[in-house]
């Protein structure tokens, strides 16, 4: 079972990166959003490894920290929403579905854009100063830029270029 240390020496790494590709090739939203997610699934992974718990399937992680479970490595309610719209958002950036759309035919694709990732945004730097505030985590600065986010102050761990 990965640690907790070594789930967070992975979230630095895929900071790191989305830092990296958000500066080189801004306009691919979908995959800053898939880093969000994954960086995301990390600190969950790193949480959960502290209870012993170590799942494979997204399916276990959500019932492991979902609010309303009587899970030791659950979450608060904020946190969990955050973290589930995260995996939705990394969901239709996968697969260009809209998860809450449940037209099994639908002909358009649902893609990602500067608004979803401003969003994507705002999800992880709650989850990433929820755990911080939890484990004092030694968490890498990166400076980001996104034009949809016009307060860069309502963000605590997340830097956003002026």
């Amino acid at each position: 079972m990965p640690s907790f240390e070594e789930h967070i020496v992975q979230v630095n790494r895929n900071l790191k990166f989305l830092a990296n590709i958000n500066k080189s090739v801004p306009d691919c939203c979908d995959w800053q959003i898939t880093v969000c997610f994954y960086t995301a699934l990390h600190l969950v992974n790193a949480h959960l490894s502290k209870f012993g718990l170590q799942y494979r399937k997204h399916s276990d992680v959500n019932h492991a920290i979902n609010f309303a479970t009587f899970s030791p490595g659950r979450l608060p309610e904020d946190v969990y929403i955050a973290y589930m719209s995260l995996q939705s958002l990394s969901r239709r950036s996968r697969y260009l579905v809209n998860e809450k759309d449940n037209k099994l035919r639908e002909e358009r694709a649902f893609l990602i854009f500067e608004k979803h990732l401003a969003k994507g945004f705002r999800h992880l730097d709650l989850l990433l100063n929820y755990f911080n505030n939890l484990y004092v985590l030694k968490i890498e600065n990166v400076t980001l830029n996104c034009t949809e986010i016009k307060n860069k102050t309502d963000f605590q761990i997340l830097k956003f270029e002026n």
